[in-house]
């Protein structure tokens, strides 16, 4: 494909991926180095949806609708990247002969979702 032939949605696409890949984990399974990554982006995306929360809070009366958009988008896929690390840890652990219940890494943190209800979205 010829780069002339690229929309402009398809520059947004590919920029987006290149965003989010750094959530993909590389080491393998169940080893120390995996361990250490997932526990990395894991927190990584704990802190973001915290600081993305605290942005719409105290600022919700001063973003657009479009602000708003993009911070409920950037959620979304933030949910989306913590239910790929979810099922990882569940293989993971499966794979030692551990059997768990599904932990929701983005929604499951005690007192996180304490006055959800004041959110624009």
């Amino acid at each position: 494909m010829d780069k002339k032939s690229f929309s402009q949605f398809d520059m947004l696409l590919a920029q987006e991926l290149t965003n989010l890949e750094r959530f993909i984990i590389k080491n393998p399974l169940g080893t120390n180095e995996f361990w250490s990554e997932w526990q990395e982006k894991t927190g990584e995306i704990i802190v973001t949806k915290a600081a993305i929360k605290k942005a719409l809070r105290n600022h919700k009366g001063s973003l657009d609708e479009s602000q708003i958009l993009k911070l409920s988008s950037m959620l979304e896929a933030y949910k989306e990247i913590a239910a790929y690390l979810e099922l990882l840890r569940q293989t993971a652990l499966k794979i030692r002969g551990i059997e768990v219940s599904n932990w929701d890494i983005f929604d499951g943190i005690e007192g996180e979702n304490e006055g959800e209800d004041d959110l624009p979205f």
